[in-house]
């Protein structure tokens, strides 16, 4: 059973929401990952639908390199059920980038490459954009703390 995709249509949520600031806070510790932005009430690039950065649940996280990027991106997924992952971009993954949705499956299976520009998330940049679904951040972080591989 897949998970419904919770942001569209996305909405002013007004804040960073605290899962994702907690979120934010962990990644860069376990990591050094780089918070380069999480709420602003925006546009989509190139679309007229709100971008979920408005509902406070995304936030774009800069890496140290594509080995570094590879390790996070494997680890949101094996475990994208119990990390409310919903969404996740890895825009140097390929010629296109690649794509995670919580509505298309769990872990790998959720995962889209993309082939060409049109169906694209956005490529080249030096980042992961990852959307999470509302949750408690304290057993959001019981979870994250208690499984480092």
């Amino acid at each position: 059973m897949t998970r419904k995709y919770p942001y569209y249509p996305a909405w002013d949520g007004k804040k960073t929401q605290p899962i994702t600031a907690k979120a934010v806070e962990l990644l860069g510790k376990r990591w050094g990952m780089k918070n380069l932005g999480t709420y602003v009430n925006r546009p989509m690039r190139d679309k007229p639908d709100l971008s979920v950065h408005a509902t406070g649940f995304a936030a774009d996280l800069g890496y140290k390199d594509e080995a570094q990027a590879r390790e996070i991106w494997d680890y949101l997924l094996k475990y994208s059920k119990e990390l409310g992952v919903a969404e996740l971009h890895w825009y140097r993954f390929g010629e296109f980038g690649a794509g995670y949705r919580c509505s298309r499956g769990e872990g790998k299976a959720g995962v889209k490459i993309y082939q060409n520009r049109q169906e694209s998330a956005g490529v080249g940049g030096q980042w992961l954009h990852l959307e999470l679904e509302e949750q408690d951040p304290m057993v959001w972080e019981t979870f994250f703390r208690a499984h480092k591989d």
